[in-house]
């Protein structure tokens, strides 16, 4: 290649790469103005954002109202505000990840909230707040009550977690967002970890958490049972998955154990309620669907409803082990999986939320008023 001719394509191979760096950095500049996303963390800490009122229209989901109501107090928690004066409050918080935030349904409709009203109604002292965070694990709960929570000292904290802490023994991308430090223990972490100091990176790893979430089915999507495949899958194979669980499950105890004690060592009582799903080998009330065998696509190497419930009951049993030492509902085991109830395999409808409701405020009064 002549001189002049390879002088021409290294001044136009830099002109690119000055261009496109140049375009990154505009991105992040407006993106640092205004993130459409927002994340919940920024410079390493947990924010909670506060005063918010937003309607959603919803076209994806058919058994959630077409206008949604999503509002955030002064506190940065769905619920009403913190009464003032001096007047004594019964004050519950309840903490958890997308299953307690309940993302896509109206304020009114949230189980905390109509918890909320049943148990006020019987009791004007009672002030329940929801801090639930989509997609917070149980990483995301130890700093959110180490952040926020002790602070506000609430008598009684409500703890509903497991469904995102499945083979999970390190903070993943959501919770890891809350540490300021470049992550040099892999190649991946190191790559995400120094993304996250970025608004556009933050809104990379977002996108591809919303991915990850999407394939194994934890997403906000809308099921329809009787369409979904057939997936049998071997004794061997469930067994096998079950036994992987081990380590992740001595994990989640231990983190379980950790929130317990930062609860009490600050005077506020926790109840942890067990996850209830429409996972499980039943016959759907609704649909007389056969459920054991249901998932999204035949895989010999899969997941199906039965091996999922399989799965789930671990952590749930991981709760149920601290029946001694705290209060433990077991939610999982009172509510039985009918398809009116979900519209994917852990999210509820209105009506799930308002039978979420009714059960907790039948077992919650003999625990908070306890002599």
């Amino acid at each position: 290649m002549p001189a002049a001719n390879s002088h021409t394509a290294k001044r136009i191979v830099k002109a690119v790469l000055a261009g496109i760096a140049a375009g990154i950095l505009l991105c992040e500049l407006c993106m640092r103005i205004y993130n459409p996303t927002p994340s919940a963390i920024r410079n390493g800490k947990l924010l909670l954002p506060a005063n918010q009122h937003k309607i959603f229209t919803n076209t994806w989901i058919s058994k959630l109202d077409r206008q949604i109501h999503y509002s955030k107090n002064s506190l940065g928690f769905r619920g009403p505000e913190l009464p003032a004066g001096k007047a004594p409050v019964l004050s519950i918080v309840t903490v958890g990840g997308s299953t307690t935030e309940c993302k896509y349904l109206s304020d009114s409709s949230t189980w905390p909230f109509q918890l909320y009203l049943k148990l006020h109604g019987a009791d004007p002292k009672v002030w329940l707040n929801n801090a639930g965070i989509d997609g917070h694990t149980s990483f995301g709960h130890i700093t959110l009550i180490s952040e926020y929570i002790i602070k506000l000292k609430p008598r009684y904290l409500l703890l509903m977690t497991g469904v995102n802490d499945v083979e999970l023994d390190a903070p993943d991308e959501f919770d890891l967002a809350s540490s300021k430090k470049i992550n040099t223990g892999s190649a991946k972490a190191f790559l995400k970890s120094l993304a996250n100091q970025t608004e556009l990176g933050r809104a990379f790893l977002n996108y591809f958490q919303l991915h990850v979430s999407f394939k194994k089915g934890l997403m906000h999507r809308e099921i329809n049972l009787p369409a979904l495949a057939d997936n049998p899958l071997s004794e061997n194979v469930m067994a096998a998955r079950l036994i992987k669980q081990e380590p992740y499950l001595r994990q989640y105890g231990r983190r379980i154990d950790r929130i317990i004690r930062l609860c009490v060592g600050a005077g506020i009582q926790p109840i942890l309620i067990t996850q209830p799903s429409l996972y499980g080998d039943y016959t759907d009330p609704d649909t007389g669907v056969k459920t054991g065998n249901k998932w999204f696509a035949r895989d010999p190497n899969g997941e199906n409803c039965l091996m999922m419930k399989r799965i789930l009951e671990l952590y749930n049993d991981v709760l149920r082990s601290f029946s001694g030492k705290v209060p433990v509902i077991d939610l999982a085991e009172k509510m039985k999986p009918r398809s009116s109830y979900f519209y994917d395999f852990t999210h509820v409808t209105n009506t799930g939320a308002a039978t979420i409701a009714s059960i907790l405020a039948t077992e919650l009064p003999p625990i908070l008023y306890k002599k």
